[in-house]
């Protein structure tokens, strides 16, 4: 968890919230559970339903566009 350290957002698992607030991070509840949260260069998701937020939110930080 020291990516998270000095006060940064972020969500994980609801079983993991205790480390999140145990390393310096201020935990978001990720509800839905499918919820993704970007804090500066940090995207964190919960769970496996988040995966297409979370790859939305890393690839607009990316500044990457995909055109079909």
């Amino acid at each position: 968890m020291a990516l998270t350290r000095g006060g940064k957002k972020c969500t994980v698992y609801p079983a993991v919230k205790l480390n999140v607030v145990l390393s310096g991070a201020i935990w978001l509840e990720p509800e839905p559970i499918d919820r993704c949260f970007t804090d500066g260069n940090l995207v964190t998701g919960a769970a496996w339903p988040g995966h297409p937020e979370f790859i939305s939110q890393l690839m607009k930080l990316l500044g990457i566009q995909v055109l079909f």
